[in-house]
């Protein structure tokens, strides 16, 4: 019996799994100071409160409590600032995903830091060499309707592609063309924002860009897209904004805690 497919099947996939979990359990930013309660989910799924020093790895989700700020430094030197309610994955050492809450990211003091891209909401925000506030507010109703196109797309066909045969070049097109339910919004509240994402320019330049289209923003303007598929637009005004962590919170934080270590054990939950 030839085991040769088998074996060599068997030792591509331990190939692949140990490659996944190198690259996830990458260091990519450290913990630099906090105010409050955050935790990391990990890759596999670990759960790790962390501290002051804390080392976060690629692949790591961060959640923050109500009333923490916390700030971690990048791997190339940029500082970034975690809100109140905050959910942040640390995709790549290039790359952030923010899932909701609020996100401040100061330029590197260094120069020549590579690119920074943050994912919100299928929404890229290209960091530049700029220092910049986010503040993101997913829409409800977008989940919603997606889980009405996916329902209504499976239910109006058997088949999901067809194929033109008849031709001398076959085509494959789909058939299930479902547009998206409208969702009712509930009532908002008065003085809060409206869903989607906002960004308000510290200093330097700071790219949106989406499916709608891409805009920059330069130092002092505020910007917003309710949603991945409307081109983010500059605001004439301020619309409510606020990111104010605590005093100590100063951009030369990292300097000072860059050389200490903390005899705070992580706590890890499996």
């Amino acid at each position: 019996m030839n085991l040769q497919f088998p074996v060599l099947a068997s030792f591509l996939a331990a190939l692949s799994l140990c490659g996944a979990q190198a690259h996830a359990g990458t260091p990519a930013a450290q913990v630099t100071q906090l105010s409050g309660f955050v935790m990391a989910v990990k890759a596999d799924g670990v759960l790790k409160v962390l501290s002051p020093q804390s080392v976060i790895d690629v692949g790591d989700t961060l959640t923050s409590e109500q009333d923490t700020y916390v700030r971690i430094g990048l791997a190339d030197g940029r500082q970034a600032v975690l809100g109140p309610k905050t959910r942040l994955k640390i995709a790549s050492a290039a790359t952030l995903e923010l899932a909701a809450g609020q996100l401040q990211v100061v330029a590197s003091a260094t120069p020549g830091a590579g690119r920074l891209a943050i994912e919100a909401g299928e929404t890229t925000v290209d960091a530049g060499a700029g220092s910049f506030n986010l503040f993101y507010r997913p829409d409800p109703a977008v989940a919603v309707a997606r889980r009405a196109y996916a329902q209504a797309s499976l239910a109006s066909a058997a088949s999901p592609v067809r194929s033109d045969a008849g031709t001398a070049l076959p085509v494959w097109e789909r058939v299930a063309q479902v547009q998206i339910p409208s969702v009712p919004r509930a009532p908002s509240v008065p003085g809060a924002l409206a869903p989607g994402l906002y960004v308000h320019v510290i200093d330097g330049l700071v790219n949106l860009s989406n499916k709608g289209g891409s805009q920059q923003f330069s130092a002092g303007q505020f910007g917003f897209t309710p949603s991945f598929v409307q081109p983010p637009v500059v605001l004439p005004i301020n619309p409510g904004l606020k990111f104010t962590p605590p005093p100590v919170f100063s951009s030369s934080a990292s300097s000072r805690t860059s050389g200490t270590k903390s005899n705070t054990v992580d706590c890890e939950v499996r």
